[in-house]
């Protein structure tokens, strides 16, 4: 005869009114501690980050040289530089260096890390001296590359050649994509190398057994898993090459057709005084890049889909 089920004993814990009273009421006064609490860095982010970008606006709708009151001048500073040839040439010069520069250096380090997924002996090493130039300044890269790229610097003398890197047109916008691209390879290879540990290994132990090449499984497989980490890569790039700045003014100071939109408006701010037509040059490019960063992300979207 089969022994009798007993009830199973009701686990559940049941609080007194009391205690659940006491929890909404302390709930409450955490949030607002923790509130309180982020007041002074919201404080300072709204201070350094959000009233200096209102700010922008505000003045790129005024004739403002640093010297007088502003004086409002509507979208005048707007219409002065769609005819501006010089603010033209600095756009033509940044999309250049943008495009010249990140797009090698995409390509290189997604190949690079395809080649150190691997996690073989010295792997860490490798990554270190890659990351390096990342992580030394602007400044500092500039400075040790002008001395490369002297007339008797070390790469005319490794080459044997006699080429003006830095004094010509047609070199020095070429010395600072070289120069670029060796310093921001490393950056992307990073990105790319986290998204490459993240793919289910089972998948391409699947393509494996039926026979996919390297090829076909890089083109079937690993690029489209990779499509949410190339589209962070592609919109960096395109803000970290319109945020350019530092290795033109340390390398030629803007000129042999090197003077990018950044390097324009601190000469138009600082130099000439204008700050009304550089806030306004600012605005443009905010507004350049939210265009760029959302068509990008809606085609990588549209790709997935």
């Amino acid at each position: 005869m089969a022994a009798p089920t007993l009830p199973v004993a009701d686990r559940t814990v049941h609080h007194p009114p009391s205690t659940r009273r006491r929890r909404r009421g302390v709930e409450p006064r955490r949030d607002l501690v923790g509130a309180l609490l982020s007041l002074p860095a919201l404080a300072l982010f709204a201070l350094f980050a959000i009233y200096p970008g209102l700010r922008v606006f505000y003045l790129s709708l005024y004739d403002y040289s640093l010297t007088a009151p502003p004086e409002f001048v509507g979208l005048d500073n707007f219409t002065y530089l769609a005819s501006d040839p010089r603010f033209l040439a600095a756009l033509r010069n940044t999309v250049f260096y943008t495009v010249a520069t990140y797009l090698p250096a995409l390509v290189l380090a997604l190949l690079l890390a395809m080649g150190l997924r691997r996690r073989l002996a010295g792997f860490g090493l490798v990554r270190l001296l890659y990351y390096l130039p990342v992580a030394t300044s602007w400044v500092a890269i500039a400075v040790v590359w002008r001395l490369v790229l002297h007339p008797d610097g070390l790469l005319n003398q490794a080459l044997g050649i006699d080429v003006d890197w830095l004094t010509s047109s047609a070199a020095a916008r070429w010395a600072l994509v070289v120069m670029g691209v060796w310093k921001e390879t490393g950056f992307f290879l990073i990105l790319f190398l986290a998204g490459l540990s993240r793919l289910p290994g089972d998948v391409f132990e699947a393509a494996l057994v039926d026979g996919a090449n390297a090829w076909q499984r890089f083109r079937h497989i690993t690029f489209p898993l990779l499509k949410p980490i190339t589209a962070v890569c592609c919109v960096i790039a395109v803000i970290r090459g319109f945020q350019a700045f530092s290795p033109q003014v340390v390398l030629t100071g803007g000129a042999f057709d090197t003077e990018v939109v950044n390097l324009f408006v601190y000469k138009t701010a600082f130099e000439s005084a204008r700050m009304g037509r550089a806030s306004a040059v600012a605005v443009l490019m905010f507004a350049v890049l939210l265009v760029v960063t959302l068509v990008q992300l809606r085609v990588f979207r549209r790709e997935d889909a």
